[in-house]
């Protein structure tokens, strides 16, 4: 019984690895069979298992292959066949594009950057969205690295967004800055949250006190544009993406790049989702969000 199991895991390692490249051919059951020295039923096993998961191809009286997605179907096979657990940092693209890809990509209920992190590093996730600006101005990487890893670690990098301060129409206090925010109610994200950690750094480097701050404390992006909207708050930090969906207006502040945080094993997860952006129907409507930069999405970036 875990003959089969062992030699499905093999194969699929390859797979995933690119060392069996999309298109090329597997030995025959009875040469593979010689070769691991196992029987040819215990491969044919192996073979049907890898067929049914998508990662090869398997056509009567012609030689397997390996599918053309063959890597992405074969990481999920390590993986247990779950799909891509995704933790982390509230964002209105990402929304958008993994309601198209709900059975390849699970979101975890870990709302923010830091939580994101926790759940990756306690295996309740595979992945964590991130935008975190470290004290030296580098972005997601500092804090990735400090995880123990199980694997090689690297951020997948998916966009360019900006976040500035959301203001009523006519920004009628004239606001211009983070130091503008003083004495007025902000809506604020909660702490462990990339918007929040980024406001909080953009006060103290203004010279002002981060923790003097005040007004309602929201969870979401949108739900910031919405307290500016209805009164509850004079300004907050948010996207650009949820001022233009209220027809608010945005004073620019940063330009952040949104990645994930994974491993490389299962990095391969995320392409369902890369590969809906590639779809140009959704990447249009991620555009017209508003404040959003699709270059180099799918770029791997080491953190070794």
């Amino acid at each position: 019984m875990t003959r089969y199991l062992d030699l499905t895991t093999a194969i699929a390692q390859r797979i995933a690895s690119g060392d069996l490249a999309p298109g090329t051919a597997l030995p025959s059951l009875r040469e593979l069979a010689l070769t691991e020295q196992t029987t040819p039923t215990t491969v044919r096993r192996a073979f049907q298992e890898l067929a049914d998961a998508g990662a090869i191809q398997i056509e009567p009286r012609r030689t397997a292959k390996v599918a053309p997605t063959g890597a992405v179907a074969a990481r999920a096979v390590l993986r247990g066949r779950r799909s891509f657990r995704l933790a982390g940092s509230d964002d209105p693209a990402l929304s958008l594009l993994t309601a198209h890809v709900a059975d390849a990509i699970t979101p975890v209920s870990s709302a923010g950057s830091y939580r994101g992190l926790s759940a990756l590093w306690s295996r309740r996730a595979d992945g964590a969205a991130l935008h975190l600006r470290h004290r030296n101005g580098e972005y997601n990487a500092p804090f990735a690295r400090g995880l123990a890893w199980d694997g090689k670690p690297v951020l997948v990098h998916l966009w360019q967004r900006e976040q500035g301060i959301i203001v009523p129409r006519g920004n009628p206090r004239g606001i211009g800055e983070p130091a503008d925010l003083a004495s007025l109610r902000v809506a604020l994200r909660p702490h462990g949250t990339g918007t929040r950690t980024l406001l909080e750094r953009l006060v103290s480097d203004g010279g002002g006190a981060p923790g003097e701050l005040s007004g309602p404390e929201v969870q979401l992006h949108l739900d910031v544009a919405v307290a500016v909207a209805t009164g509850e708050a004079d300004a907050g930090l948010g996207l650009r993406a949820t001022a233009a969906s209220l027809e608010l207006d945005f004073v620019p502040i940063a330009t952040e790049p949104f990645q994930v945080a994974t491993t490389e094993q299962d990095a391969g997860g995320l392409n369902p989702l890369l590969e809906a952006l590639e779809d140009q129907r959704l990447r249009q409507q991620v555009e017209e969000l508003g404040g959003y930069d699709l270059t180099g999405a799918g770029e791997h970036l080491p953190l070794g």
